[in-house]
């Protein structure tokens, strides 16, 4: 009987860890996603980072599952806004510079008021997190292809009344107007975590 009741002990301990690692209880307690599975904001992993970027405080970056409707200007005027950046992981950081300079920018205001999935830090995303998420269009899904523009946080580095989009029908990246008629583009906040 003694045995019987400690190999019912160990079975149940077995079935209590198999399901604390399924539900990503794993080492550390942390999730693992890979590229085109869904996150926890309920949008899609486009970007893993090595460590090169993120510096330990994020490893992934999540698109949100659709656009935010409608067409939005980068700012609210043709004023130059410095201290945004290009590269992978600055988009944040952009956002937030653009904000601060420039507190009734569209596209910025859309993306920092977007509550997907509960969570409260989405931000516009820098020309090159554009470009990865239009390397992943296909997993992401849901991307107007008719020829539009997406926005990204990254001010133009020719022409300072300018900001970097992307195409992603041919998935050309330009500087495009921040403001006016043809300075209305489309917008997909992302996240990192």
């Amino acid at each position: 009987m003694k045995k019987k009741v400690q190999f019912l002990r160990g079975a149940v301990f077995a079935a209590m860890l198999l399901v604390v690692l399924s539900c990503g209880g794993g080492a550390g307690g942390e999730t693992t996603y890979t590229i085109g599975s869904r996150g926890p904001g309920g949008g899609i992993i486009f970007y893993v980072d090595d460590g090169t970027y993120g510096g330990g405080t994020w490893k992934y970056l999540e698109a949100a599952p659709a656009e935010i409707g409608g067409l939005f200007m980068w700012a609210s005027a043709d004023t130059s806004i410095p201290g945004t950046l290009t590269g992978i992981g600055t988009g944040a950081a952009n956002t937030a510079v653009i904000l601060a300079a420039d507190a009734a920018a569209p596209a910025a205001i859309k993306c920092r008021e977007y509550r997907g999935g509960g969570k409260s830090d989405w931000f516009l995303p820098s020309k090159d997190e554009l470009n990865e998420m239009h390397k992943n269009k296909t997993l992401i899904r849901d991307f107007n292809l008719d020829g539009g523009f997406y926005r990204s946080s990254s001010e133009g580095t020719t022409n300072t009344t300018y900001a970097w989009v992307q195409i992603f029908s041919t998935g050309s990246q330009v500087e495009n107007f921040k403001t006016g008629t043809n300075g209305q583009g489309r917008v997909r906040a992302i996240r990192a975590f």
